[in-house]
């Protein structure tokens, strides 16, 4: 009893005094029962060894399981349904590649095709970005007050459709150097890219830009006729003065994710018109032939580990 009550005094004091203390008073820390589990590391953003092999295991399945192809799907005898799998090989990843339709005045094999659609900018990023920046709350040093007094914005200037398209447009896959800037920027009006392997050093880049204007977008419509002015004369069109062409691959047919190409533009080869598209081609080197960018991530002594085939 004697130690009871040495052991809930201060409780009791806390409690019963008038001093405004509560019980928990003189607990100055705490710690989860979780600290030091993955699960704490993850949810707290600490990046320890087990956090980085838990990311590279993630990375690995990824890339194991990128284009794996359902060859069969079955019932057993206990009613359940089976998959039969192949792993992506050479043929696997060739295979969406030969029922593309391909223009007959290259007779180069297909690699890859590139689609070149926008990356999505987020609602919260393009407040942030833009409307921020035509809003003031204060004018020549005033703030701006409403009838209740609370300090609000105004909006100062205007903007035109143009202007505030070009501010909030998001980025695109295929990435152009140039010199200069153009008029216009191909890859902007591009929906894909064909890559064709002339040789494992150099290959054929082809830049596919619909014959039809958007009607969204009416610069089309000065692209197009730009286009064919370059058409009937390359040198008076600004076009095609172009450096190098990169991009990362992501769900690209022909080649695994998260793979890096950088081509070096050699010379401008021709424009054509095949299946309502102008095929605007390069001949390129390769500078960079797919770079694995997750490699960076590798963890040498988990890879040992698969390689041994151990336990987790």
């Amino acid at each position: 009893m004697a130690v009871i009550a040495l052991a809930t005094s201060s409780v009791e004091k806390n409690a019963l005094g008038q001093n405004g203390l509560t019980v928990d008073t003189g607990v100055s820390t705490e710690q989860s029962h979780k600290k030091g589990t993955l699960e704490h590391n993850l949810i707290n953003g600490e990046v320890t060894q087990e956090v980085k092999d838990l990311r590279w295991r993630m990375y690995k399945m990824l890339d194991a399981s990128d284009k794996i192809i359902v060859t069969s799907l079955g019932v057993d005898e206990d009613g359940y349904h089976t998959l039969d799998l192949e792993q992506p090989n050479e043929k696997g990843l060739n295979l969406l590649l030969r029922k593309v339709k391909l223009d007959k005045f290259d007779d180069y094999p297909l690699e890859m095709i590139v689609k070149n659609e926008p990356i999505t900018m987020g609602v919260s990023a393009a407040f942030n970005k833009n409307v921020s920046a035509y809003t003031e709350t204060q004018i020549d040093g005033t703030l701006i007050r409403d009838e209740q007094g609370k300090v609000v914005g105004a909006t100062i200037g205007e903007i035109d459709n143009d202007a505030y398209q070009s501010f909030i447009n998001p980025g695109l896959p295929i990435e152009v150097s140039r010199e200069y800037t153009p008029k216009f920027e191909v890859e902007k009006y591009t929906k894909k890219l064909n890559v064709r392997s002339i040789s494992s050093t150099d290959k054929l880049l082809e830049f596919y830009v619909s014959k039809y204007p958007d009607e969204f977008n009416r610069k089309t419509r000065l692209f197009l006729s730009e286009l064919k002015r370059g058409i009937i004369n390359p040198r008076v069109c600004d076009i095609f003065d172009i450096k190098t062409v990169s991009f990362t691959t992501y769900k690209t047919v022909g080649v695994k994710d998260f793979r890096h190409y950088v081509y070096d533009v050699q010379s401008f080869d021709k424009v054509i018109e095949f299946d309502g598209y102008y095929v605007i081609k390069f001949k390129c080197g390769v500078t960079t032939n797919g770079k694995y960018l997750l490699e960076n991530f590798k963890e040498d002594k988990l890879e040992e580990r698969y390689k041994n085939k151990e336990r987790k």
